[in-house]
C-alpha cells in the first residue's frame, strides 16, 4: 500500500471504500476502526450492499494492513428504483 492509499485509509473511518487484496480480490467495505500499531497493524470492516452502502449484518472481519495493496474511494450507491 502506497502512502497515499494509508492517507484515504484513514482520513475514511466510518466512511465506504473499495479495498483491493493482495489475493487479487475487492471488497466494498465500512472501516469501523484501523489499528496502525505493531505487532499486528489491521482494520475491521463490514461489508456494505453495493446497492445501498448499507452495512450487511454479521458480515465484520478483520484485515491485516500487509494484506491490503490499495484503497479507493467508493462509488456512489446505485440510485434507488423508484416505487
Amino acid at each position: 500500500m502506497t502512502e497515499a492509499d494509508r492517507t484515504l485509509l484513514h482520513s475514511s473511518l466510518d466512511k465506504v471504500v473499495v479495498l483491493e487484496l493482495t489475493d487479487g480480490s475487492r471488497l466494498l467495505v465500512q472501516l469501523l476502526v484501523i489499528v496502525d500499531e505493531e505487532p499486528t497493524p489491521d482494520l475491521f470492516c463490514t461489508d456494505v450492499d453495493p446497492a445501498t452502502h448499507v452495512p450487511i449484518p454479521n458480515a465484520g472481519r478483520s484485515i491485516l494492513l500487509a494484506d491490503i495493496t490499495h484503497v479507493a474511494a467508493a462509488p456512489e450507491p446505485a440510485a434507488s428504483e423508484p416505487k
